[in-house]
């Protein structure tokens, strides 16, 4: 079965590109502003796949630039009708509709107080795109099934771009910029990732784990776990995973580790090795072959990179497996039941 969700994963590659060709001088703008601005830190608003998004940001922008970021809470202003003290922030609206009127509720908030804010969408005639004072565009052409993958993949590369350029990171604004033509090699996993879905497609729970700038990834694939296979998917941070939730972790249980090249893959190894001590199945994504003894499963990238870098990779394999999971189990990953593409929350 041909799917449009499939057809958009395999797009990426080109979607990333053209993103950045279109953004270059707002990106250089913004980049201006941060640093020419006083700002107490950065807010993000925004919702789903958007938030996980953010949640890379947070973990980029802090490592690079030591700007503090903060995840809004949009029922604060919408449901609570309370006051954000935003006037020294600088608020980002995050939305691939651009009509998240809890993320607008803030942004107008910030507006109101005097803060400069800014809007990610990949609609250039949203009304959140014309009401920030800067906009990127995900540019990524329309996406039709309901599942984001390019145009979450677009959002979290042109905040990668902003942090990096924020902080003048010259090395990891090439890995960044490597990520396009690097992706192409991941799409070469898609058959064994195929094999993969079917080993587990009787499958109705599932825990994800990663650490730092890959919990975004680990976000997102229980998100996409959810929502086109209905698996029940949890994402944690490995550092909480071990403040309880461990307890979980028996033969019935099935957890998937994201464990690149970087600084939190001893913690993810060390881990794992819990995990099969408890007689946990564990799958693993890993750039290392060895790193995957033991495990019921893996994918083995065959890119590696900073954990600025690596999350695009990782998160490419869970959409590829999300995809194929969906299938596998009988399922149309284009039209997930109670479903739409854009959801409009208050």
């Amino acid at each position: 079965m041909s799917t449009l969700m499939e057809k958009e994963i395999f797009e990426q590659a080109k979607v990333l590109s053209d993103c950045l060709a279109y953004n270059g001088r707002a990106l250089d703008e913004l980049v201006d502003i941060i640093n020419k601005g006083d700002f107490a830190g950065i807010m993000i608003a925004a919702r789903g796949s958007s938030d996980n998004a953010g949640t890379y940001f947070k973990y980029a922008m802090e490592s690079l630039t030591g700007i503090p970021v903060a995840l809004a809470a949009p029922s604060v202003v919408t449901m609570y009708g309370k006051e954000l003290k935003l006037k020294n922030y600088l608020v980002i609206g995050v939305s691939q509709s651009g009509a998240a009127e809890d993320v607008m509720a803030v942004l107008s908030e910030a507006k109101r107080q005097g803060a400069f804010t800014a809007a990610l969408t990949n609609n250039l005639g949203s009304k959140m795109a014309s009401m920030a004072d800067c906009h990127l565009y995900c540019n990524a052409g329309e996406e039709k099934s309901v599942a984001a993958t390019k145009t979450f993949l677009s959002q979290m590369y042109l905040l990668g771009q902003l942090a990096a350029r924020a902080a003048g990171d010259a090395e990891v604004i090439r890995e960044l910029d490597a990520i396009p033509r690097n992706l192409e090699k991941v799409y070469a996993l898609n058959d064994h990732i195929k094999g993969l879905a079917e080993s587990i497609k009787g499958i109705s729970w599932m825990i994800v784990l990663a650490r730092g700038l890959n919990y975004a990834v680990a976000q997102e694939t229980s998100l996409k776990l959810q929502e086109t296979c209905y698996v029940n998917a949890r994402p944690y941070a490995a550092s909480d995973f071990l403040h309880g939730p461990f307890a979980l972790v028996d033969e019935n249980a099935t957890l998937l580790l994201i464990a690149p090249s970087g600084p939190s893959q001893g913690d993810m190894l060390k881990l794992k090795e819990r995990i099969l001590a408890a007689e946990g199945k564990a799958i693993i994504y890993t750039d290392k072959e060895e790193f995957a003894q033991g495990c019921m499963a893996s994918a083995i990238l065959p890119v590696s990179g900073s954990d600025y870098a690596n999350p695009f990779y990782n998160a490419l394999v869970s959409q590829l497996l999300a995809c194929n999971l969906s299938l596998a189990r009988g399922l149309n990953p284009d039209s997930p039941r109670g479903l739409k593409k854009v959801t409009i929350t208050k």
